[in-house]
Order: structure tokens, then sequence, then C-alpha cells
């Protein structure tokens, strides 16, 4: 019994031996896995970001375009009425510039176009570009206050929507707009 006891016990020992020498070889594998693993991950992490970046980058290139093109679309339309160039607007170009437009759009009347006064922000005598745009962009939110009210009230608010379209393209984002003079056009439709 003795000798069974030893023999056991050798025999164990050398078993234990040979199971941490493979638990040891196993972790061993498990732990280059996971750092091959964390490393590949970074470099995706890394790839990643990188596109992320130029992706932001391009994304402000393009609105920082976008503002551009919006900017001297709405100074263009400005320049319309400015027969003398002097950059700003006077009464009197604004009156023959309305008076022409209304010309040509024999179904409207003065009540539909602005008034110069509400370009005058500072009553200066002459609209500016600065005073142009504030007052478009006023404009364009008053079109779409309008409409929200004629549709919460029942109306179908088609000509408030119309005016508000003309005005969101005529300040907003619309590249292809038909511009000032046919803003209050697509309101008569």
């Amino acid at each position: 019994a003795f000798t069974y006891f030893l023999g056991a016990k050798i025999h164990s020992g050398r078993v234990a031996k040979k199971l941490t020498k493979k638990h040891k070889q196993d972790q061993k594998t498990l732990y280059t896995q996971y750092y091959n693993d964390v490393y590949k991950l970074e470099e995706q992490k890394a790839e990643q970001q990188l596109i992320i970046d130029q992706l932001n980058k391009k994304l402000l290139t393009t609105t920082e375009e976008h503002e551009m093109e919006n900017l001297q679309r709405e100074y263009d339309e400005f320049k319309q009425p400015d027969i003398d160039g002097d950059d700003r607007i006077s009464r009197t170009e604004f009156n023959m510039y309305v008076k022409n437009y209304l010309s040509n759009y024999p179904g409207l009347t003065e009540k539909d176009y602005p008034k110069f006064e509400d370009f005058d922000h500072d009553k200066d005598g002459y609209v500016s570009f600065q005073e142009y745009a504030q007052q478009m962009a006023v404009q364009a939110q008053q079109a779409e206050l309008d409409q929200y009210y004629a549709q919460s009230q029942g109306a179908t608010g088609k000509k408030e929507a119309q005016k508000a379209n003309a005005l969101y393209d005529l300040y907003g984002t619309a590249a292809d707009s038909g511009g000032f003079n046919d803003l209050y056009a697509q309101i008569r439709n």
C-alpha cells in the first residue's frame, strides 16, 4: 500500500507539472491573442478616426462653400435694384425696382411687396446688404409663421406655404431660385 501511495504521489506530481506547463502555454497563447486583437482594434480605431477627420473636414469645406454660394446669391439678388453700383439701394432705386417688378406681374399690388422702410433698419435712406439680408431672414421667418398659423386654424395655408417657400428659396438653400423677381409671383399662383 505504501508503494502504491508513493507511486500515486509521484504520478500525480508529474501530471500536475504537465498540467501547469500546459496551463501556462495556453495562458501565453490567450494573452498573445488578446494583445494582437487589441492591437488590431486600435489600428481599426485609428483608421476610422482618420476617416472621421477627413469626413469632418469635407463637411466643413462643403458647408463653407454652401454658405459662400448662398451669400453670393443673396448679394446678386441685392445688386439687382442697385442701379448706380454703390453697394446700397436708395429709396429711388427701390421704388424704380418695385415699379418695374409690379409691371411684370400685373396681378400684384404694392401691398404685396415689402416697403423700403422694412429694409432700411438704420433709417439712413439707404439699404445696405446687411440690412437686406436681415430683412429677408425676418420675412422668411414671418412667412413660415403665417403658414403655420393658417394650417393650425384649419386653413389650407397654400398661399402662406407658397410665400414661405419662395422666401426660403430666396434667403435659404435653393441654389436654383428664380430670385427676388419671382418671389411674389409664386404667391399669386
